[in-house]
């Protein structure tokens, strides 16, 4: 069983994305390099690529996006291995139908894929505990894994840089692709935002 591991990048713009709009259901994608690895190598999310906000299920936005992004991932020698979604609702934390449908597309082109489930309930400015819950695809089912395998490449640099941006209020600056629809000049990419975490890196 391969393991999925998210960079401090992955992890921090997919909190950022819940905290920007703590109102809202978010959604968006992983995305790892695209590498051969060796057996029991963990596929690790180098980034994400946030979304929507509010109104997640619109297929005609979705496939627009998958496709651009999947071009972008391309010509960066990514490959898309993930989606994660955070709830409207903060107790919610279990994916939906249509979370599970969208991570199963995935994996249909990357047999590795996660879905990861934002728990709005855990992200503080202290940010104790990950965020998150990882489901992996097993016999044909999202399965939760288990908590104690850890979900971050370095979980205390992730935690310490996680805080310092909500603190900065940095999730103010972050652009989904709900926002690039609405201008084309904001970037989804995050540019601005992977600077502030290289730079607390």
């Amino acid at each position: 069983m391969t393991v999925i591991k998210l960079t401090t990048q992955a992890y921090c713009k997919m909190l950022l994305h819940a905290a920007k709009y703590p109102h809202c259901a978010v959604n968006g994608l992983l995305v790892a390099e695209n590498q051969k690895r060796k057996d029991g190598q963990p596929v690790l999310c180098v980034d994400c690529v946030p979304l929507f906000h509010g109104t997640l299920a619109l297929a005609p936005m979705m496939e627009i996006a998958l496709t651009l992004i999947d071009t972008w991932c391309k010509e960066n020698k990514y490959v898309i291995a993930g989606y994660y979604q955070a709830n409207e609702r903060i107790k919610e934390t279990r994916p939906n139908q249509f979370a599970e449908k969208v991570a199963a597309r995935i994996a249909e082109n990357f047999s590795e894929a996660a879905l990861i489930m934002v728990d709005n309930s855990n992200i503080s400015m202290g940010c104790y505990d990950p965020a998150i819950s990882v489901f992996e695809h097993h016999d044909n089912k999202w399965k939760c894994r288990d908590a104690s395998i850890d979900c971050c490449e370095d979980w205390s640099e992730a935690q310490k840089i996680m805080s310092a941006l909500l603190e900065d209020r940095s999730y103010d600056s972050l652009i989904d692709f709900d926002n690039h629809l609405d201008d084309l000049r904001n970037d989804w990419t995050n540019p601005e935002i992977n600077k502030s975490i290289l730079h607390l890196c």
